[in-house]
């Protein structure tokens, strides 16, 4: 495997694809060059299917335009991005960049939703309808795919809403699961979320199987 890392592979992309994009253009400049010698009906001698004849009539020229712009787009594109192995491009743009940028803007502008949050316990956020509301939509968006939108489990997953948890039903212990996850069994979801939002999630988790008495 060390030879994957080797920096010999961040030339070997980078020649490969540039030369991939010159040699379209050395296509083009050939095949301008090289004519077929037609007959007098201006036809090659190429006959397929008794009646389908190819003639010698030159590319058009939009298709030759067109063509050549497409390589001088690649070639602009891998200057201003990630495209020549290693290269960052001018831009200076990567997709993890792109994706904290995004995530950084998400967090700023539901900070404040979350600010009030922050403040209350588990159970006072169990009863809370909006904090409910958004630990619901953390719960699909991050949960349900193993442990079913109703929370109840499916076949190697628990079942989150009785009083049988493995790990600890207390907040704490939750909110300990969802952060730092279970080894082989669950990914720590601090990566994707904020400390905010777990805080949250927790309470929702928790109220699946402590219900709030209305």
């Amino acid at each position: 495997m060390s030879d994957f890392t080797s920096y010999f592979w961040h030339y070997y992309v980078a020649g490969l694809t540039l030369i991939s994009i010159l040699a379209c253009l050395g296509l083009l400049w050939y095949a301008s060059r090289v004519k077929v010698t037609p007959t007098k009906d201006n036809t090659t001698g190429h006959v397929w299917d008794e009646d389908i004849i190819e003639k010698d009539n030159p590319l058009p020229k939009w298709w030759v335009w067109l063509f050549v712009i497409t390589v001088v787009f690649a070639l602009i594109y891998g200057l201003l991005y990630p495209m020549f192995g290693k290269f960052p491009g001018l831009l200076n743009w990567s997709s993890v960049g792109q994706y904290k940028a995004e995530r950084a803007a998400n967090e700023a502008r539901v900070a404040p939703k979350f600010e009030a949050f922050a403040q209350m316990s588990v159970q006072q956020l169990a009863a809370d309808p909006v904090a409910m509301q958004i630990g619901e939509s953390l719960f699909m968006n991050n949960c349900a795919v193993c442990h079913a939108a109703d929370a109840r489990g499916s076949l190697t997953f628990p079942n989150l809403t009785d009083k049988d948890w493995i790990w600890g039903g207390d907040p704490e212990a939750i909110k300990v699961s969802i952060t730092e996850g279970i080894i082989n069994v669950m990914p720590p979801q601090n990566v994707l979320l904020s400390e905010q939002q777990i805080h949250v999630l927790t309470a929702y988790v928790w109220a699946k199987s402590n219900p709030v008495q209305n």
